[in-house]
């Protein structure tokens, strides 16, 4: 039925994704200009928040799985406005996209040679104001490193992963030079669980 009234479907977004990471050794952010339209255009769907399945996301409330299948995930998260997503590490490369409202946007990649437990130089590499249809691809490992506020109370992101994320991630206070390991579920379970 998608397909009679000519909308982008999750299914074909999703296969031109796995098309684009078959050609760029599984790594999005090689394909960076050919993946940014392709989530764009499905973004412009106005039903996207009613087409998925509810999923337990580890920095927000309300969140659905748009499409998952072990090595490519695609998924929807609201987020009231002041949520602040923690500099944290992923283990895996992600895409972040703007569906509604807006967020404040801030990636980093690693300048330290990782050699110190627990001490990480982060050097700013994209900080901006996300808006409906901003794209941010982050990359994999060591730069997987990015943190987000939601600036509007009716924030909608999309979220693109290279399979799993790490179930113990980093997370980073940028400004002491520091990082602490958790557990991803420790920010939805209130802090309770840690590596």
């Amino acid at each position: 039925m998608a397909q009679a009234t000519g909308l982008y479907t999750i299914r074909q977004c999703a296969g031109d994704l796995i098309e684009l990471l078959q050609q760029h050794a599984d790594n999005l952010a090689l394909a960076e200009a050919e993946a940014i339209p392709v989530l764009q255009r499905l973004m412009r769907r106005s039903d996207m928040l009613d087409l998925g399945v509810k999923r337990d996301g580890n920095h927000t409330g309300e969140s659905l799985w748009l499409y998952y299948d072990h090595d490519l995930c695609i998924m929807t998260a609201r987020m009231p406005q002041g949520t602040a997503v923690p500099v944290h590490n992923h283990g895996t490369w992600e895409v972040v996209g703007v569906y509604r409202g807006a967020i404040k946007y801030t990636m980093y990649e690693r300048a330290d040679d990782r050699s110190q437990p627990h001490y990480a130089e982060l050097r700013v590499t994209e900080d901006r104001i996300m808006r409906p249809l901003d794209v941010s691809i982050c990359p994999p490992p060591p730069h997987d490193v990015h943190g987000f506020t939601a600036l509007t109370d009716d924030t909608y992101i999309v979220a693109v992963v290279g399979g799993l994320y790490a179930p113990v991630r980093h997370y980073y206070n940028p400004q002491e030079k520091y990082y602490i390991e958790r557990h991803q579920q420790a920010w939805r379970l209130g802090g309770q669980r840690s590596s």
